[in-house]
């Protein structure tokens, strides 16, 4: 998805609305309330906010909508999930872009011949505007499939042990069982502001053409 920082919605920076959206898991509701609530707004400013959500397509109306009904929940749409997942970066040159994949598919290679480390990459797909043709690009869509490195092994052991070799502070038990695969995504983006590792099943969510990344040889598709 293309954004700038300079972009604005209603008078407040794009930005600004996606955190907002971000709140928001699949199958929340949002109301003229969580707009003035999270955005801190008053009443009037809300409706307005919320309105122009709904007009770019961030927002869809959720429950009855007829004639008499004017609907006062609204949900995430499709549009407003791939804002969550945007990054406003400075647009890059396609020809960095590729030099940062090919750092990236390196990495992939390194994390594969690891054996410490609980998971390894199955499978890598981009997609979002590195898939078109513009001259300039954005962030760097990934979907990145996972696998689990020893299967015959039990998955939670694993996880606990990686995390508490790590050093790391971790205090909740959740956390610890997300390390492992938090601890793989870091090392695909190797600190690139431009690499946007998602899930997997990203890409059939959004829809667009995807590229197969690793694998290497593989067919790409439409999502």
């Amino acid at each position: 998805m293309q954004v700038s920082k300079s972009d604005t919605l209603a008078g407040l920076p794009l930005i600004k609305i996606r955190d907002f959206l971000r709140r928001y898991p699949a199958g929340c509701t949002i109301t003229a309330g969580s707009v003035e609530t999270d955005l801190g707004l008053n009443a009037p400013s809300a409706e307005v906010v919320l309105q122009a959500m709904v007009t770019a397509g961030f927002l869809e109306p959720k429950g009855p909508t007829g004639e008499r009904q004017t609907p006062s929940q609204f949900g995430i749409t499709t549009l407003g999930s791939r804002l969550c997942v945007a990054r406003f970066v400075k647009r890059i040159t396609r020809a960095k872009a590729d030099v940062l994949v090919r750092e990236m598919l390196a990495r992939v290679t390194e994390i594969n011949e690891r054996d410490e480390l609980v998971f390894r990459v199955k499978r890598v797909r981009a997609f979002g505007s590195y898939v078109g043709d513009a001259a300039e690009v954005g962030d760097i869509d990934l979907a990145v499939d996972l696998e689990q490195r020893h299967p015959d092994r039990d998955i939670i052991e694993q996880l606990l042990a990686r995390a508490d070799a790590s050093g790391k502070s971790l205090s909740t038990h959740m956390a610890r069982l997300s390390y492992g695969e938090l601890e793989v995504q870091k090392l695909l983006k190797g600190g690139s502001p431009y690499i946007s590792v998602q899930s997997g099943d990203c890409p059939e969510k959004f829809g667009g053409p995807v590229v197969v990344l690793f694998p290497p040889n593989r067919e790409s598709s439409n999502a």
